[in-house]
């Protein structure tokens, strides 16, 4: 058998960043000398497959749930959007306290190109709600 040492459900991966006032964002996994960690994604198009549960301090574990399509999950919106709306990462690099945010690809006006698709709206939302999606994985062209 070739697939050992694999895991599934929440996992604890050490912080990047100070996490430890944060949850209910995502994450993405990067390298730090070798080793796995994670942090609020750095670009707006970063891979982040990962909702933080329960956040940690700058090198303690975080409680992080890897984004699957087979269970919902909830994630802190920024602005509003609809049921079916697909998201895509808020603009974190602009506005840093929105890194690990979802907003609606509808929301998109100002300047195109290809963005991260993360999830898909399962009811109407405002801004700052934890909103109920469907995770998924591709890119959207504006």
């Amino acid at each position: 058998m070739s697939q050992s040492n694999t895991k599934e459900g929440d996992l604890l991966i050490a912080a990047n960043e100070d996490l430890s006032l944060l949850a209910d964002v995502l994450v993405a996994p990067y390298n730090n000398a070798g080793a796995l960690v994670v942090t609020r994604p750095a670009a707006n198009n970063d891979p982040a497959i990962y909702l933080l549960v329960y956040g940690a301090a700058t090198g303690s574990p975080a409680t992080v749930r890897p984004m699957t399509p087979n269970r919902s999950v909830r994630i802190v919106a920024k602005g509003t959007g609809n049921p079916g709306d697909l998201l895509v990462l808020a603009d974190g690099v602009s506005v840093p306290a929105d890194k690990g945010k979802v907003r609606s690809k509808s929301t998109l006006t100002a300047g195109s190109g290809t963005y991260r698709l993360v999830a898909i709206a399962e009811e109407a939302f405002v801004d700052g709600q934890l909103v109920k999606v469907r995770p998924t994985f591709g890119t959207v062209t504006v």
